[in-house]
């Protein structure tokens, strides 16, 4: 957990983002203009990235996490799994900040595109639940209306 402690003290330090670290350091809130993150760093308990992304106009939302789920990631035989969701929620963050996560409209659905492990994740918000597929290019990815980028 310690690379993913550094990247959240470089956050803080290099972008524009607010970024709020409660006083263990265990949960990061992050947020831009139209996005929120909550990042949880427990290694004790529990590891993740809940995120939140907004459109404007419209003041639709649409959601996604990256987390270690049930599994007790102070047991050894987890750890390996828990070093793979730390280097996603990294990944996933370094892609917020460099502007490769995009959001659209398919219909009338928002919806996230980014890329995260070799692949790009397109997450639709429906009516009652969001869901999420990879893909192999951004164009497969970005089927729908017009998309801007996560700001």
């Amino acid at each position: 957990m310690a690379d993913l402690l550094a990247f959240l003290r470089e956050l803080e330090a290099t972008t524009a983002w607010t970024v709020v670290a409660d006083d263990a350091s265990v949960r990061w809130q992050l947020s831009g203009p139209t996005w929120q993150a909550t990042v949880i760093v427990d290694p004790r308990r529990w590891l993740g990235v809940e995120f939140e992304a907004r459109d404007p106009a419209s003041g639709k939302r649409v959601t996604y996490d990256i987390d270690t789920d049930l599994y007790d990631i102070s047991q050894e035989s987890h750890r390996e799994f828990a070093e793979e969701i730390e280097r996603d929620i990294i990944e996933f963050l370094g892609n917020l900040r460099t502007g490769s996560m995009l959001r659209g409209t398919d219909g009338t659905k928002l919806v996230l595109v980014f890329p995260l492990d070799g692949s790009w994740v397109r997450v639709v918000r429906g009516r009652f639940w969001t869901s999420g597929s990879t893909h192999a290019d951004l164009a497969a990815a970005r089927v729908g209306g017009d998309y801007v980028v996560v700001r």
